[in-house]
Formats: structure tokens, C-alpha cells, sequence
């Protein structure tokens, strides 16, 4: 983890999709379990912790069970189920807000204060 790149291609080539917005605050990743509605969540997708079940959904501020605050971002896509299944995620970084999902009608303005206290800074990154 850490690198900024979506996948591997062809012959092994590197897909780039500029997650990252920088390197001065360094990307720490673990796993989770993840859930959802059986649709694949997205890398970049910000992600809450449901305090009751200790498990990480896409994040929303209309949310009252604990998922209304950042907790991780999505390292890969996962196709999340109710039961939920493992996942790699990144706890901090420097992360381009271009690059990030959001449940509800959040965006990143919604989350940047909470997402700072957690060592994840959203940032609008310039891709050329």
C-alpha cells in the first residue's frame, strides 16, 4: 500500500489513478471488514465505522450509528455485502479530493475537519 496506482495492466504496466495528493503525511493502511448493498464500493470511497458492529461502511453525514465520521479510505475496490467482507484500507494520507466517494450527498468539505484529526488530509489535487 501507499503507491499511487489503481492496478496492473497488460505486460504489467501501471494504471495510475492519483488517490494520492501528496507524500509529506504518510499513507498508513490495515483491513477491515467492509459492508454495503452488494455493489462494489470504489477505491477512494471514504469510509465510517458502524460503532455497534466494528464494521466500515461508505461514509454519511445523514448517518446516527457512527458512520457519519471518517474513519478510513478504500484501498481497492470491494464488492461489500450485508455480511461484509475483508478489505485494505488506508487510515492516513494525503488524499485527492477528485479522487474520493462519498455516501449521501456528502463531499469532501463535509469530512475535511473530521478527516484531519485522523491524519487524512483531503486535498484538491492538480493532475496534468
Amino acid at each position: 500500500m501507499g503507491s499511487n496506482y489503481a492496478s496492473f495492466g497488460a505486460n504489467d504496466s501501471i494504471i495510475p489513478d492519483n488517490l494520492f495528493a501528496g507524500q509529506v503525511q504518510k499513507a498508513v493502511g490495515g483491513t477491515e471488514t467492509i459492508v454495503g448493498d452488494g455493489s462494489t464500493l470504489k477505491r477512494g470511497t471514504v469510509l465510517g465505522l458502524i460503532t455497534a458492529s466494528g464494521k466500515l461502511c461508505k461514509v454519511n453525514s445523514a448517518n446516527s450509528d457512527g458512520s457519519q465520521t471518517p474513519y478510513a479510505v478504500l484501498a481497492e475496490d470491494v464488492a461489500a455485502t450485508a455480511g461484509g467482507v475483508f478489505g485494505a484500507v488506508y487510515y492516513s494520507g494525503e488524499f485527492n479530493v477528485n479522487s474520493l466517494v462519498f455516501g449521501g450527498t456528502d463531499t469532501y468539505a463535509t469530512h475535511r475537519v473530521a478527516a484531519r484529526k485522523l491524519a487524512m488530509f483531503f486535498r484538491n489535487a492538480v493532475v496534468k
